[in-house]
């Protein structure tokens, strides 16, 4: 009986000491593979004068993921409401024709169908959003995350629908008053991406359509119906 309770101790230490090794093994390899993952942006467009730059990550399969960023003098809740006003959309957002909110289920949550225009002769795109808007309590940083709905109404029998994609909006207010805005994503256009002309197309707006966004959105959010918005569950920070 002694025998066996020493075993089952020193069994018990040996899976702790296994468990604890894993741990840190993991807590050296998860920098090392986040550093990597950053490494792999490549700075695709840039404008010094509104510090707005674009980067670029290649995936194994697909297109590239984008990251765009830019700096810029705006309350919170005034990015907040420029992004929750879908019927607004196409004025800003790269090549959307038309959003329409299909359900939502408070201000902050809600399913999209945007339509986005295409070169002719492809067909238009569209997709199906799933979005949630939300604050840190304590950084106060505002994110919009987006990703392809499921289930998902049928798809448009004139359009293409585009069933892989998310996207990430945050704003990160700074010690100077300023917000760091940040737009990130990745997807697919769906449709044959041998043929030249969509291949060529894709290969251009996966960059140029972050880039139009952000420097539409900084033009946009200035307007008076955005500047001037309170949004109950938008926080400011304190001046």
């Amino acid at each position: 009986m002694i025998i066996q309770a020493r075993g089952r101790v020193l069994a018990a230490r040996s899976a702790s000491s296994f468990k604890a090794g894993m741990g840190l093994l993991l807590m050296l390899w998860l920098p090392a593979a986040l550093a990597q993952a950053e490494a792999d942006w490549q700075l695709r467009q840039e404008d010094l004068a509104t510090e707005t730059r674009v980067w670029l990550q290649p995936r194994p399969q697909g297109l590239p993921a984008f990251r765009a960023s830019t700096v810029l003098a705006s309350r919170l809740s005034a990015l907040a409401a420029l992004l929750l006003d879908h019927k607004r959309s196409a004025d800003w957002v790269y090549r959307t024709r038309e959003a329409v909110l299909l359900s939502s289920d408070g201000p902050t949550r809600g399913v999209t169908l945007v339509v986005t225009a295409m070169p002719f002769p492809l067909s238009e795109r569209e997709s199906v959003v799933a979005w949630t808007l939300s604050q840190d309590p304590h950084t106060l940083v505002v994110t919009l995350s987006g990703q392809a709905a499921a289930p998902a109404p049928p798809p448009h029998p004139e359009r293409v629908r585009m069933t892989a994609i998310e996207s990430r909006w945050t704003f990160a207010p700074r010690a100077d008053g300023r917000v760091d805005v940040q737009f990130e994503g990745q997807g697919e256009p769906g449709g044959n991406l041998a043929l030249p002309l969509l291949r060529d197309f894709a290969a251009a707006a996966v960059w140029e359509g972050p880039w139009r966004t952000v420097l539409a959105l900084r033009e946009m959010v200035g307007k008076p119906e955005y500047a001037q918005a309170q949004l109950p569950f938008i926080r400011e920070p304190a001046k």
